[in-house]
């Protein structure tokens, strides 16, 4: 049911995809035929039309200035004469006689005269009204004002208004016939009517032309409904201009256009919705129709494997089909060879995990060993992937000699499994000695070391389970670098407590479980506290306070060390911050092997320190010589990075083991701190008392400070005074307290 519900969801999600995708299509499509298109279309129309009023604007502006030439030219035939010369002088009587007469107006197609002295007096003001000519002193004195001041030589014209009425107004300097002298200035204008106006810009059906009253700084084009308007500003002969010229064309070309846009618009609607339906239709028939049908035959093949898809179709669905067919043939192969080689494995032959749980499924089952070998990579390197394999082959061969009791499984590329069924358990540690024979390589013998869980039970367990404490034991054995570990329930019960331990430290530095304790140490030679060292605790909220050396083994194998270190590592150098103002106290951290191996280890805690606003002087960094030896050049390199920065570096636990003295003089130190159980096994004096005295005395030479650990009575205590050590920390001085006490302590009597 869960199947068939499935394959319909896809059917309708398939044809809901391609019903959006057409939406998706044609949304954008209506979009463009709807609001894009008339817009663009709009936005272009009004781009020509913008163009044509300007040009036509362009154009009756120049008929205008053309005008305002030949009025000036006319001027210009006047002021260019010696008899209006004499005239402003006042030495021509007959001048107005001869030339103030109605012909000059008709002739010059000019309404207004006007002569004025050099001085600025009006000598002259006349129009010609009822074919008589007539003083006009009031407008023509306006006409004069309006000139610019002075008059240039080559004079001036433009357009003026008064009142409600525009003139033409142009006029020159008078002069001789030769140019020379200054003789006054001479004016004619020309009434701007209408009728002239029209005239003037040859107006027609194109266009019409109107003199506006209200002057504009520059063009504008003004979109109206049915017409597009144009303003420009007309040059008054001096000053801003005065009037505007404004010109209007009809809308023709825009009316004409939106039209050829709807029939464009009702034209591609068509023509989408034809195509969109008859690619539906096509779609249904010739795909989804078919899809249908293959729908059914997946939901049959669901109950029916044999069934196989209608593959007759021709085109490429067909082929889909056809190809479908012939995959489902070759995985029906495949599935039956994979079910076999599930069962048993390739290369030794033995059970997989799952063919032995399936074999063993309901067989009483009596104990379990698991056969590790942890060389084996080793050997691969050594001898290559073909020996190893031989290898594998005749240890399972080993195992499978023991009897038909016993089913042999291969767990993982180096682990086996030997299960017995039968009723009388085998000797492990019999059976390791077996696979230990060594292994033949032509002329040479490979020997072969094991480490093996093993658990046995007086009655019928079930497989996994038997697996699973088999494990625990292995993992007990390689914990404790025994040959064999042999399960019990306390293995159990540390299993489950680790794995408490593990879930538990996860966030553990977020829930405020952890804090540091501090351990003094004391300056051997001046009884001052010298430095503490930061000791992590963890109080579990439900088990209590846990042991560092119960949670620091789980950590590191949980990977959740370097959260650890890190959180003591802040919390320390915060910590030794506070204490400065009360002593200037060093504080000592101690670091893991994984943290000093991790490649970034330096540049992280001189972060650290940068974050906290720290200096690295404060700070002593203790590491063990086990962690330093796993990789020596990638831990000098952290510890001279971290050195050169001013953090100070102590080889801890010194003397606890096969430690090596030159190792002093090879690694970037400035403290070595001595292991209790050299101080324990010194104390008793002999030869080891000599070394601890040797180990003072060369460290000293090396220019290394020497701390002794673990002081526990005021023996050691004058023991390590007479070497010379430099410090010491232990119960006998100060035991391991919170920062609050110590500092507390400090106050009260002052450092020890």
């Amino acid at each position: 049911m869960t199947r068939r519900a499935r394959w319909t969801g896809l059917t309708v999600s398939l044809r809901l995809q391609l019903l959006a995708l057409l939406a998706a299509l044609l949304i954008p499509l209506g979009v463009i035929l709807l609001l894009l298109l008339p817009a663009f279309m709009n936005e272009k129309f009004n781009s020509i039309e913008r163009t044509q009023v300007q040009q036509f604007s362009d154009i009756a502006r120049a008929n205008l200035h053309t005008e305002e030439d030949r009025v000036g030219l006319f001027v210009l035939n006047f002021s260019l004469w010696t008899e209006t010369f004499e005239y402003a002088a006042g030495r021509n009587d007959r001048y107005l006689a001869a030339n103030l007469v109605p012909g000059t107006f008709i002739g010059g197609k000019v309404d207004y005269w006007g002569i004025a002295a050099p001085g600025g007096r009006l000598l002259s003001a006349a129009t010609l009204l009822d074919n008589r000519v007539t003083d006009a002193t009031p407008i023509v004195t306006a006409f004069f004002a309006s000139l610019p001041r002075p008059l240039p030589a080559g004079g001036s014209a433009g357009v003026i208004r008064r009142g409600q009425q525009a003139y033409i107004v142009a006029a020159r300097p008078i002069t001789r016939d030769d140019g020379q002298g200054r003789g006054g200035i001479m004016l004619l204008a020309r009434t701007l009517t209408p009728q002239v106006l029209r005239e003037l810009t040859y107006q027609g059906q194109v266009f019409s032309a109107a003199l506006n009253l209200t002057p504009v700084p520059e063009t504008q084009v003004h979109f109206l409904e049915d017409r597009v308007r144009a303003t420009s500003p007309l040059s008054a002969p001096s000053g801003p201009p005065q009037l505007a010229l404004e010109l209007s064309i009809p809308r023709a070309v825009h009316a004409a256009g939106l039209i050829g846009a709807q029939q464009l618009r009702l034209t591609m609607l068509i023509t989408t919705l034809i195509g969109v339906t008859a690619f539906m239709l096509f779609l249904n028939h010739r795909v989804l129709n078919v899809l249908d049908g293959y729908k059914r035959d997946t939901q049959r093949i669901a109950r029916d494997p044999t069934h196989r898809l209608d593959g007759r179709d021709p085109t490429e669905l067909g082929l889909l089909a056809r190809t479908i067919n012939a995959l489902l043939d070759h995985l029906q192969e495949r599935e039956g060879q994979l079910r076999d080689r599930s069962q048993r494995d390739e290369l030794t032959g033995a059970f997989t995990r799952s063919g032995l749980l399936e074999r063993l499924n309901n067989t009483p089952v009596r104990s379990a060993l698991i056969v590790e070998m942890p060389r084996l990579q080793e050997l691969s390197g050594l001898y290559g992937n073909a020996m190893v394999d031989t290898l594998l082959r005749e240890i399972t061969g080993r195992l499978s000699e023991l009897g038909p009791q016993h089913v042999v499984a291969r767990l993982s590329s180096s682990g086996l499994a030997l299960i017995t069924t039968g009723q009388n358990t085998p000797d492990p540690r019999a059976i390791l000695r077996e696979l230990e024979r060594p292994f033949h390589l032509k002329d040479a013998e490979i020997p072969l070391k094991f480490t093996a869980g093993y658990v046995e039970s007086p009655y019928a367990v079930p497989v996994p389970t038997l697996l699973r404490h088999a494990n625990i034991a292995l993992q007990h054995a390689l914990d404790e670098r025994d040959q064999i570990g042999l399960f019990n329930e306390e293995m159990l019960r540390l299993s489950q407590y680790g794995h408490l331990l593990e879930a538990s430290l996860q966030g553990a530095d977020t829930r405020g479980e952890l804090s540091l304790l501090y351990q003094p140490i004391q300056n051997l030679q001046t009884g001052s506290w010298e430095a503490m060292e930061a000791l992590l605790r963890w109080k579990h909220p439900t088990l209590g306070s846990v042991p560092p050396g119960t949670f620091i083994p789980v950590a590191e194998r949980a990977g959740l060390i370097g959260t650890l270190g890190e959180w003591a590592l802040r919390r320390a150098v915060l910590d030794a911050k506070n204490a400065q103002r009360i002593a200037p106290l060093r504080v000592n951290v101690n670091v893991s092997p994984i943290q000093l191996l991790s490649p970034d280890f330096a540049a992280r805690v001189l972060d650290i320190l940068r974050e906290l606003n720290a200096s690295p002087t404060l700070l002593t960094l203790e590491v063990t010589e086990s962690s330093v030896m796993q990789d020596v050049d990638l831990a000098c390199r952290h510890l001279e990075h971290l050195r050169a920065a001013g953090v100070r570096i102590a080889l801890d636990d010194f003397g606890s083991g096969h430690s090596s003295l030159a190792l002093l003089a090879d690694l970037p130190l400035d403290t070595v701190k001595l292991d209790r159980s050299f101080l324990r096994d010194s104390e008793r004096g002999g030869t080891r008392g000599a070394l601890l005295g040797s180990a003072i005395r060369l460290a000293g030479d090396l220019g290394l400070h020497t701390v002794a650990e673990g002081v526990e009575d005021e023996e050691m205590l004058r023991m390590l005074r007479d070497f010379n050590c430099g410090a010491a920390q232990g119960y006998h001085l100060a035991r391991p307290e919170r920062l609050e006490e110590l500092l507390g302590r400090l106050q009260a009597i002052g450092p020890r």
